[in-house]
């Protein structure tokens, strides 16, 4: 599994990302790194505020972020200091936080650190060209925020792992969210769309919403959005739309696996789930606990 994972990230740009809080983004991202370390000199960083020891809204225990000699990290100025690792500062980016001015630092002593990432998509993706471009480096995790998938949109040719834990009160939703989220990871980029000049197409602006569905021509074959971040629709209401016409991206994006954390659910009942939802997207199971 090691050297799949490995594969997986060197040399891409790659989102975690999870179906609610505590999903457990921020444990696959140190097993991530763990793995990468061996092969690449990663990137790291994190939108909002992570690392810190307990949650701030359920005020339970988190994991902490560790960095090793050789790792890059974005955060705030004022982390750096409080961190029991020590840093070479490369670039200060012009964004200030709340906790400091962002900037881009090597660790040159092990330790644990809390991470302070970009306020907005616009802010993350300049962050990104800067590490690519100006200081080559092209292995890059950032840690999502919490139920949201609208980060990835802001890096053309970006990956994403979707983490979920399920439990039993909310498994329903839960398998609702994957089976939407499999759906749509699958739709196709516009360019990649034959005889499209022949074809009736209607662009949405923005979110596709159930309120925007009545917009659609009837006519319509290909429906034109920005990327799958963009759909707010629910399983059943994708299944019926794809029934009609074909949905399309502007920019499409891979997902790479789905991280599952069982937390009261049998692996062989979970599969078995899987297999009654024609499930068969790449599925990591708790891949630290191995």
């Amino acid at each position: 599994m090691n050297s799949i994972i490995t594969e997986q990230l060197v040399n891409k740009t790659t989102f975690l990302v999870g179906n609610k809080k505590n999903a457990g983004k921020t444990t696959f991202l140190n097993y991530a790194l763990t793995q990468l370390r061996e092969v690449v000199q990663p990137a790291f960083f994190t939108i909002g505020i992570d690392g810190e020891a307990s949650d701030l809204i359920f005020d339970t225990p988190k994991p902490k972020i560790y960095t090793e000699i050789g790792d890059y990290v974005v955060t705030s100025s004022l982390m750096l200091n409080k961190s029991d690792a020590l840093f070479e500062i490369i670039h200060v980016f012009p964004y200030k936080t709340v906790l400091g001015r962002l900037v881009l630092a090597k660790t040159l002593r092990s330790g644990n650190i809390e991470l302070v990432g970009s306020e907005d998509n616009k802010q993350l993706g300049e962050i990104i060209a800067y590490l690519r471009n100006e200081e080559n480096i092209n292995t890059i995790i950032i840690d999502g925020a919490a139920s949201r998938v609208t980060q990835v949109a802001s890096v053309k040719n970006s990956y994403f792992y979707y983490i979920i834990k399920l439990d039993q009160k909310s498994i329903n939703s839960d398998i609702n969210k994957l089976r939407t989220i499999a759906l749509i990871s699958k739709f196709r980029g516009f360019d990649k769309i034959e005889d499209r000049e022949n074809k009736m197409v209607f662009e949405i602006k923005g979110a596709l919403t159930e309120s925007k569905l009545s917009m659609i021509p009837v006519d319509c074959d290909i429906l034109l959005i920005d990327d799958f971040t963009k759909i707010f629709l629910d399983f059943s209401q994708v299944t019926e739309l794809t029934e009609k016409l074909e949905i399309t991206y502007k920019i499409p994006y891979q997902l790479v696996s789905f991280v599952v954390i069982l937390k009261d659910i049998m692996k062989e009942d979970f599969a078995k789930i899987l297999e009654s939802h024609n499930i068969k997207e790449t599925i990591l199971y708790n891949p630290y606990d191995y």
